[in-house]
């Protein structure tokens, strides 16, 4: 019997790249640059996303909140492009864009009707203040915000997907994830979750073969939540 839903965030339910593309050029702090240039910025910005967050989980380098992490991850970016333009203050600003991410048109209403039937959580990398933000700027709700910050390790460590089951007293046989990333399902999969993968077409605009995709059978596979709204999980 399925007690709770848990749910990625970027990518799953928010459109990471299509809203840093938009934010990123109305900070007019990339004037000199056109679209196709900031579109790069922002999907080599992702691409930097996993590689560090397995180096905090290896303890290559020491725990830190996510927004720390996209500062290093984005000082990285700039020097790669030989972008020198950027003050301190600026880059900050910046990585607070992270707390600014539009929802899929299907994101708020089918969260908000799963929720009249199970428990909904939110189960991200985001530190936590990160999703309180994000959650009030794109109107996304949720009975528990679960975050990597409680557990001090990055999904896919074992211990996110266990800490937040057993946080609710909820064993992972009856809990499902659902993600845009089968690499995230898969490795809740193997702790006994249960899975939906959600297809987000436009997630990685034309650069989708840059990103690693592994091969997985989830549970379910759907083309938009709203095709969750009236299913018996």
């Amino acid at each position: 019997m399925t007690k709770a839903i848990f749910f990625d965030i970027f990518g799953t339910l928010v459109d990471w790249r299509g809203s840093l593309i938009k934010n990123l050029r109305k900070s007019r702090v990339f004037d000199d640059y056109d679209d196709s240039f900031i579109e790069l910025l922002v999907i080599n910005w992702r691409l930097e996303y996993q590689p560090i967050l397995n180096k905090v989980n290896k303890k290559k380098i020491p725990w830190m909140i996510l927004d720390d992490l996209h500062l290093i991850s984005f000082n990285k970016i700039l020097k790669k492009m030989s972008i020198d333009n950027v003050t301190e203050n600026q880059k900050k600003d910046l990585v607070f864009l992270w707390h600014k991410l539009n929802p899929w048109k299907d994101s708020i209403k089918s969260l908000n009707a799963l929720q009249k039937k199970y428990v909904t959580c939110s189960l991200s990398n985001g530190n936590i203040n990160l999703q309180k933000n994000l959650f009030k700027y794109a109107g996304l709700n949720f009975n528990f915000i679960f975050s990597a910050e409680h557990f001090k390790k990055y999904k896919p460590h074992p211990s996110v997907y266990l800490g937040a089951a057993s946080n609710l007293g909820i064993n992972p046989e009856d809990c499902f994830l659902v993600a845009s990333h089968k690499s995230d399902l898969q490795a809740a999969n193997k702790l006994g979750f249960n899975t939906i993968f959600i297809k987000r077409e436009n997630e990685y605009g034309k650069f989708s073969k840059k990103f690693k995709k592994i091969l997985f059978e989830p549970n379910l596979s759907v083309n938009s939540l709203e095709d969750l709204k009236n299913l018996v999980i």
